[in-house]
């Protein structure tokens, strides 16, 4: 009797895991995989506050957020990666000598997953915003002298 319960118990553990499992597996963790330049680390950072909370973020990341609202997504790759220099060169010129930088004190404005998925619907989000990824990748660390 015992060994019998022990097999639903373990039939019900696989039913209610198996699409969680499935799911991540396909999806990624909460259905996004971190991406690459959430990953770059320059040390220096853009303090800013999102819904309220105040966080610190690389400079790297700060750009593609803010890349967004500077250049369209079908612009020539070279025409982003040149933005995504110049926003990083102005970035390190108002840092001066520091290592974070409120984000007030810069003149872009930051885009966030939600912004973007408003702006460009859920299906073109994870394509637009690998373009803009890319571009800060492709130049990570480039300012103009």
């Amino acid at each position: 009797m015992g060994e019998k319960i022990m097999i639903g118990l373990a039939g019900l553990a696989v039913i209610i895991l198996f699409p969680y499992m499935f799911t991540t597996i396909i999806n990624g963790r909460y259905g996004e995989t971190e991406s690459k330049v959430s990953a770059l680390s320059t040390g220096h950072d853009v303090l800013m506050q999102i819904e309220g909370v105040n966080m610190l973020m690389d400079v790297e990341q700060y750009i593609a957020g803010v890349l967004p609202g500077l250049v369209p997504p079908d612009s020539e790759e070279d025409v982003i990666e040149a933005q995504a220099v110049a926003v990083r060169t102005k970035i390190y010129y108002e840092m001066g000598t520091e290592t974070v930088i409120q984000a007030s004190r810069l003149e872009f404005t930051y885009y966030t997953k939600d912004d973007l998925i408003d702006k460009w619907g859920e299906t073109k989000y994870k394509r637009i915003k690998t373009i803009y990824e890319n571009a800060v990748l492709n130049t990570a660390g480039k300012i103009i002298e």
